[in-house]
């Protein structure tokens, strides 16, 4: 009943009647007025929890990457000083991949944003309802799982294989096949020098052109490896033939940000768009994991970020410990 109506009613009832009714009134707004207050605190309490918790965790990241704790970051920098020495003309290449071994690494100041905008949307969420609240907590969920020490490491294959590809087989691939037994298996072309860090938002971005077709540009500090190649690295034959990178079959749901979803996704939907114009079908790039060594498979489990719970959590001490480690928990304070 609209609030007119419900007033016009009251009106025609007794003093006595009519006092008492208000009075409900009241305390009924007062009851949803502290239902709504208590939720938003609860969505108050389980985010700043699961934000303290990602940012630990990245603290903790950077303090074992500086202490020389992360495995592959010895490893990335020694294959680096060999390309830098055998071959100079490389060497600000070499020196570009190896800052990923460092707190200075695009990867490392990617989560640091990541995390920074996911506190800054915070508050916003809070006033926009549940499925606000869990997008944030989502992505804090997202940032605690990247951070992870073995997660980075794994993370560190790919400019490591790029190092490995660049040596001439002098030096061996890191948790992966071959080149030519990786690209035989995948069925994959051969696109170049740095190819398995083409389509992470690291390195480069999916540029569109005159006719509507997506090409890979790299950063600035990568645009070296164009000049490796002769021709540009369009999405359409990319997304249909590329080869196994840890990033394309296993870290993309940890290291992406949202906007960056958003951009890989646009991209996709263009491609599947115009291919369906001209009456033909194209598939998800990421639609079927490429093969590698058995040992990568198995370690890799499906990165689930956690979801923020409708009720928040009766204590706050458990759920913090818990949350911060068991990253692939379905819900905060779930089984």
């Amino acid at each position: 009943m609209p609030n007119s109506q419900l007033f016009s009613v009251i009106k025609q009832i007794s003093p006595e009647t009519k006092t008492v009714v208000m009075v409900l009134l009241v305390f009924c707004q007062m009851f949803l007025l502290s239902a709504c207050s208590s939720q938003e605190d609860k969505w108050r309490v389980s985010l700043q929890q699961q934000a303290l918790v990602s940012d630990t965790k990245l603290k903790r990241l950077k303090n074992h990457i500086k202490s020389g704790n992360v495995a592959n970051t010895r490893i990335l920098n020694h294959y680096a000083d060999i390309i830098s020495q055998n071959k100079p003309e490389m060497s600000m290449i070499s020196d570009a991949l190896a800052e990923d071994a460092s707190n200075q690494g695009p990867i490392i100041r990617s989560l640091e944003s990541r995390l920074s905008d996911a506190n800054s949307d915070i508050p916003l969420a809070l006033s926009g309802g549940y499925d606000a609240v869990n997008k944030v907590f989502q992505e804090l969920s997202t940032i605690e799982i990247a951070a992870n020490p073995d997660t980075y490491n794994m993370m560190l294959t790919d400019p490591i294989n790029v190092l490995a590809d660049m040596s001439d087989g002098k030096l061996a691939r890191v948790a992966a096949l071959s080149k030519e037994a990786s690209a035989r298996m995948n069925s994959a072309d051969n696109f170049g020098a740095g190819s398995q860090l083409i389509g992470n938002p690291q390195y480069g971005s999916w540029n569109s052109n005159s006719s509507g077709g997506s090409f890979w540009q790299w950063y600035g500090q990568y645009a070296f490896f164009s000049s490796l190649i002769n021709r540009p690295v369009y999405y359409s034959n990319w997304g249909r033939n590329r080869d196994y990178s840890y990033y394309n079959d296993y870290g993309r749901s940890a290291y992406t940000s949202p906007s960056q979803r958003q951009g890989q996704e646009s991209v996709q939907r263009r491609t599947k768009e115009r291919f369906n114009r001209s009456g033909k079908k194209f598939n998800s790039p990421y639609a079927q994991a490429k093969q590698t060594t058995s040992t990568v498979a198995r370690k890799q489990a499906k990165f689930r970020p956690k979801s923020v719970a409708r009720s928040a959590p009766k204590t706050t001490t458990s759920n913090y410990r818990s949350s911060s480690y068991q990253s692939s928990r379905s819900s905060f304070g779930g089984k």
